[in-house]
This record gives structure tokens, sequence and C-alpha cells, in this order.
């Protein structure tokens, strides 16, 4: 589990042990390889980089640990957990079952280690990362996270994004025609494809977080033929088989024996997805955080901010970000607060809403892993084992981003409203607030 001290160095393993898989901009991922092991068999390093803006979690940490200084003429103190291990630590586990989040723990590196693996693998890496950032030397930890996509089977990522339609009471006279019926996501998306970009145009994230086998079955029948239709250029379905990220055109490979035609596939595929999505709670969960986070919508918390600064620019100007004690107290009066309640939102509690909201940006965009054996239309029905069903991607948001959601909430709702209300799309939240209120 992730409460788990350092222990374990990676420092008598050599760079070929482990194998490049991916990075964004702010960490380097590599798999283990090596001979057997069993620290390390099954699981992912997290390397940071350095040479890129430093992440919000680092920002966070940096204001509660004296990293990198010398206290009191004493030895340079020790470099903290990486920041997505504490945050996961003292946030994350009070809001997500520990079995449905990753396995992370710390790791011990060092300097020569460290530039010894950056020159082997180096050439891995795609050049556009590799001029942008390195692997940063002076780190002298990492993370060893699970390996969510290796492994002999099958594992699907799939990034649900908003599961509910908002709180009438705060949408202004404006946009509540569009925003009332149409979900954010289908609004967006159908902006999107006007443009030309490849989106999950059909998809309907209330139709996924619908707890309806049906509408669910729908949902997830429109992922894949997004994917295969996109070639794989949408992000809200990725599909990996032993480990590798597969193309549309390689989908049989999901496959253990056997043929099928495109359509048996699609129901295979579909029916094992569905097994697992609706035999762990982890869907009703991320639906209920996301409506209990953002109970007023952007537009509410707008009007919020402005009877406390009425003369402001723009939405949260200047506001400090959460530090990781904000973060900690925030939770845990969200925890004591009653949701879904018709109590107006007080000016004196605008830092829990901006916070809350930042929050609910996370849970709106992270993803879900799903994993599996390969695919068997014969085999028999298992029981769902709740490891196979992870949340991922779950780094808190800045708050600088409050203007750019605003001003992008206005003009999606504003474009949406110049399409003939004939041709508008009619989403369904079909989710009981009264029984979530009491639940």
């Amino acid at each position: 589990m992730s409460n788990s001290p350092v222990e374990i160095s990676v420092l008598s393993t050599r760079p070929a042990d482990w194998r490049y898989v991916s990075e964004g901009g702010a960490t380097a991922v590599f798999s283990y390889v090596g001979p057997a092991n069993a620290s390390f068999d099954g699981m992912v390093l997290r390397l940071r980089k350095a040479g890129v803006s430093t992440p919000v979690l680092e920002k966070v940490l940096s204001q509660e640990f004296e990293f990198g200084s010398a206290a009191q003429g004493a030895e340079r103190v020790d470099e903290p957990d990486d920041a997505s291990i504490v945050f996961q630590e003292q946030c994350m586990e009070k809001l997500i079952p520990p079995v449905h989040l990753p396995r992370l723990s710390s790791v011990r590196v060092d300097q020569t280690w460290l530039e010894e693996f950056a020159r082997f693998h180096n050439a891995s890496r795609p050049l556009v990362r590799s001029v942008a950032g390195g692997i940063d030397p002076a780190r002298t930890k990492a993370v060893l996270a699970n390996d969510l996509v290796g492994g002999s089977g099958l594992a699907v990522e799939i990034k649900p994004k908003w599961s509910f339609l908002p709180n009438l009471k705060y949408l202004s006279d404006s946009t509540l025609p569009v925003k009332s019926r149409t979900c954010r996501f289908c609004m967006h998306s159908h902006i999107r494809d006007s443009n030309g970009e490849a989106v999950s145009i059909g998809y309907c994230p209330l139709d996924l977080f619908s707890n309806d086998p049906a509408r669910m079955k729908k949902a997830v029948h429109s992922l894949y033929d997004n994917w295969v239709k996109s070639e794989g250029q949408v992000n809200n379905l990725k599909v990996f088989v032993k480990g590798k990220k597969i193309s549309f055109k390689e989908r049989f490979s999901m496959l253990q024996a056997g043929e099928e035609s495109d359509e048996e596939l699609r129901e295979t595929f579909s029916d094992a997805i569905m097994r697992l999505l609706v035999g762990t709670p982890v869907l009703q969960l991320l639906n209920r955080i996301q409506r209990t986070l953002d109970p007023l919508d952007i537009e509410g918390v707008w009007h919020l901010w402005r009877q406390a600064h009425p003369t402001s620019a723009h939405l949260a100007q200047n506001e400090a970000n959460p530090t990781l004690a904000d973060w900690t107290a925030f939770i845990d009066s969200y925890h004591s607060r009653v949701h879904f309640t018709s109590e107006e939102p007080k000016v004196e509690d605008l830092r829990y809403h901006l916070i809350a909201y930042l929050l609910s940006a996370t849970f709106k965009d992270c993803s879900i892993i799903v994993r599996m054996p390969l695919l068997d239309p014969a085999r028999t029905l298992e029981t769902v084992n709740q490891e196979n069903v992870t949340i991922i991607d779950l780094d808190p948001k800045n708050m600088d981003r409050l203007k750019k959601w605003h001003d992008l909430d206005t003009i999606i709702a504003w474009e949406y409203s110049t399409i003939p209300e004939a041709e508008r799309k009619t989403c369904s939240d079909g989710w009981d607030l009264k029984a979530a209120s009491t639940s």
C-alpha cells in the first residue's frame, strides 16, 4: 500500500532491466522487464523530469517542506516522498477506497544511477519530449507503482468525463435553455466535431453513469465505435494488450484465441467491460463525488466570487493555490457537510466552493483503468475482482484554471445556443438527488 515507508532501492537494477513506456510533461514511466524480482515484477517506475515547469503537486509540497535547504546548520533536509504519493495518502484515500487507487511506494535513487539510466533510455524517448526535458538527476526518490496496463492480459483506459447536468438554480436566463437539456460533454463534443476535431461524438457520459445496463451498454458501444472510427485518436478510450497500446487495426489481438467478426468483437469487448463496471462501485462513486463537489456550477461559483469581489476582472483573481494542509482541511470539511441542500451559498464559504470546484474538475477529468484477461467469448462469468478497476490521474488543478473554465463554459453555452433547438441533444440525468442526500 502507499503508506509503506521507503525500504526499496532500485540501485541494484540495471537500466536495461527497465523498458520505456511513456511520459507526460512532468514524469517518464518505465516498466520492469529484468530478472524475476518480487519487489519489481509487475511494477512501473515513475521518474521526475528536469527542465519542465513545476507541477501543481510539487508546488503544493514545496510549501510544506524545506526541500533542498539546510535547517539550523544541519545536513540538507531529506527529500520528501514524491508529491503524488503524499497527495494520495493524505487526500485521495479519504475519498476513494484504496482498492480502487494505484499502489504507490517511494524508492531510493541517486545521481549516478539516474544519469546512467537517462543515457541508456534517451534514444527510446520521443524527440519532442527529450528536447523539452530529461530525467532529473538531482532526485533521491522516485515512485514505484503497480503496472496497470502491463502483464499478459487486456487493459482498457476510459476517460468518462462529466456525469451530470448542472443545478438549474444557478444558471443564467441565457444558458438555462441549453445547459438544462444537454450535458457539458455533449455540447463541447458537438462544437469540436464541427471544427473538424476527433471527438467521441454520440457518447454521452450520463449514459455511462446512469446505472442502467442498457444505457451503459450504449455508452460503451459508442466509445468503442469512436475508437475505431477515429483510428484511436480520441482520448476517451485506449486499449492495451500485453502492455502495448494497440491501434484499432490491431483490435483482434484482444482475443485470447479464435476469430470473430467486427460485430462479435464489439459485443465481446462491451460485455467484458460491463461486467467490471457494473460489478464495482467506481462509476457511482465518481458520480456522487463530482456532483457534491460542484453543486453550484461554474456560474454559481462566479456569482459568489463577484459578491465578494465586485470589481474583480476574473474568477479567482490572485487567489492562492491550496496547500497540502488546505486540501486535507477541505476534505475533512467536505465530509462533514450535508450535500444537495437548498441552502443558499454564503460569501464566507467562498474559499470552500473554489477549492471544491477545483477538486470536482480533477474527478471530471480522471480516467479509469479496467484490467481483465484477453477476451474469450466462451468463458463463463467470473467473480469481479475489485482491484481490477482503478481510478488514475487524480492530481489537483491550479486555481488560475478557474478563469479559463469560466470563459470556456460561456463560449460553449453560447455556441451551442446558436444551434436550432430541434437539433439539440437531450441528455437524461437519472440521478436520484433525494436518495443521494439520504445515503
